[in-house]
């Protein structure tokens, strides 16, 4: 099984550069070819909200998007990757809709995570006869019974603040079924995402089925998202607890049975960045800490943090500095001193004012609460120099670097499209037309990292040995060398300057690029 190209990829929807996958197609051939090498199509699939999150098949191609062919003809090109949902499916696909009809004898039934399914997972009865198993049972259903009726969902408050989650509140959603009858289902993000019960052998039967069909649609690699939240445990913090490294080993198996590449996506502390690396059987993890250390280092005219990042870092990483996500803050906690990045972000919202605060964190509707939705141009103050230190920053990292969509083309804050939505995460979310891409493709903010990009794809040194060299807290350099060829990265904090030294074999000379 090959690994990824060491060259930069594209992270974009399937209808954000043009109107669908044909015109995707289009502008990775015509425009982009020498500069992206790989293309992740964030979810293509038939959904019912989250921009394609809330998956009713992973099957099938949405058709305002177009088919599988055209997926497969972008795989034949570029180093694919897809989406593989496996926290959650859709209220709307065939098993939750059959099973709010049917009820409990639903074949689709144990699919999902009731109260009652959540509180016997417990380990008390492991050491116990059956008959005192069923005298507790039974004791327990009437705790259950009363639980209902005094807390939300039927679980205790000790318990349900234990559980981590990204929105505030309960995991458990009431729902009325066919029959009149009530359940209180597990839904970590909303009541439109229902939790699958990975503990169901029919459940992980389906994953191993989706990641064989991908396997014939020319799939590189598969993002697992959501992951953290998939194992479920009664006492627990239910987010990367043992049983979830378990699930992530078990679906990168499943994947490199089928050729196909893993990618865990997790926000959270650092560290567990650093566990999910040591999985043998996971090829790649995000850097998620990069995107703010980065900023802090610009904004601040100090690189200490992220120096000491790049210090202990995975690197087997996919590296970025935006995605369809806001920037993640919680992944540089203990990286950054509270008050520090308090103040970081409140200088980041103050760039896009009024529009740019609400869109994040508990001012939205549907964002997480510790998120910071703001495109990465808009949160350097649209400074064009600050903006191409952070991708020249980025592309000298060890790893594989993605580019967002709306990054590739500097965007700043949509606040139109905020406006109309009201959804937080829409600010960078941009609709491009290829007549607007044309344009954009124009600016010099543009060119000029288009060509930094074709330098990260194309100089044989990125092959090699990377070293971080001492330096003053404003300045950070590094580079990296391979046989003859070298390449080095001077980044001055405090006058926002860059310059990038590297070896011209062919011509036997050191050239210059001024960032």
């Amino acid at each position: 099984m090959k690994k990824l190209k060491n060259k930069i990829q594209l992270i974009t929807y399937p209808d954000s550069l043009g109107r669908d996958l044909k015109d995707l197609d289009l502008v990775l051939n015509k425009y982009l070819k020498e500069v992206v090498y790989g293309v992740h199509i964030l979810p293509m699939y038939p959904s019912s909200s989250d921009r394609g999150f809330s998956p009713l098949t992973h099957l099938k191609i949405d058709e305002k998007f177009g088919d599988w062919d055209d997926i497969i003809k972008i795989g034949k090109k570029f180093d694919l990757v897809v989406d593989l949902v496996v926290n959650h499916i859709s209220s709307q696909s065939k098993y939750f809709l059959d099973y709010l009809e049917k009820g409990d004898a639903s074949q689709y039934a144990d699919f999902f995570i009731t109260t009652q399914k959540f509180s016997k997972r417990m380990k008390w009865n492991q050491k116990l006869s059956p008959k005192v198993v069923n005298f507790i049972e039974k004791i327990l259903n009437i705790i259950r019974h009363i639980d209902i009726i005094f807390h939300k969902g039927g679980v205790n408050r000790i318990t349900l603040k234990k559980i981590f989650r990204p929105r505030p509140g309960s995991p458990f959603v009431t729902f009325k079924f066919q029959d009149k009858t009530k359940k209180n289902l597990w839904c970590t993000f909303s009541s439109d995402q229902l939790d699958l019960d990975i503990k169901n052998e029919k459940v992980l039967e389906i994953f191993k089925n989706i990641l064989s069909f991908f396997k014939e649609k020319k799939v590189k690699m598969v993002r697992l998202d959501a992951v953290g939240y998939a194992a479920k445990e009664r006492d627990t913090r239910n987010f990367m607890i043992p049983q979830t490294y378990k699930f992530i080993a078990w679906l990168s198996d499943q994947a490199h049975q089928n050729g196909i590449l893993a990618l865990p996506e997790v926000h959270s502390h650092y560290t567990n960045q650093l566990g999910l690396a040591k999985i043998k059987e996971v090829d790649y993890v995000y850097d998620f800490a990069l995107p703010v250390l980065v900023l802090e280092a610009i904004h601040g005219k100090n690189a200490s943090n992220l120096k000491k990042w790049i210090k202990i870092r995975p690197t087997n990483c996919i590296t970025t500095l935006d995605t369809h996500d806001g920037l993640p803050i919680p992944d540089v906690e203990d990286l950054i001193e509270k008050k520090s990045l308090d103040s970081l972000v409140a200088l980041i919202k103050s760039f896009g004012g009024n529009e740019a605060f609400r869109a994040s964190g508990r001012n939205s509707d549907n964002v997480d609460i510790y998120q910071l939705n703001c495109t990465y141009f808009s949160a350097l103050g649209e400074n064009k120099n600050a903006y191409l230190i952070a991708r020249a920053i980025q592309f000298f990292l060890p790893g594989i670097p993605q580019v967002y969509y709306v990054g590739l083309l500097a965007g700043e804050n949509d606040m139109d499209l905020l406006e109309r939505t009201g959804h937080g995460r829409d600010i960078n979310r941009h609709y491009y037309s290829i007549a607007e891409i044309e344009k954009e493709l124009k600016r010099d903010v543009v060119k000029r990292l288009f060509a930094l990009m074709k330098f990260r794809n194309e100089y044989e040194a990125f092959n090699g040995k990377f070293k971080l060299y001492k330096s003053a807290e404003d300045i950070i350099v590094m580079g990296w060398t391979k046989n003859k060829l070298r390449a080095k990265l001077e980044v001055y904090l405090k006058k926002k300057e860059a310059k990038i030294t590297y070896w011209d074999q062919e011509k036997n000379q050191e050239k210059y690029i001024n960032i």
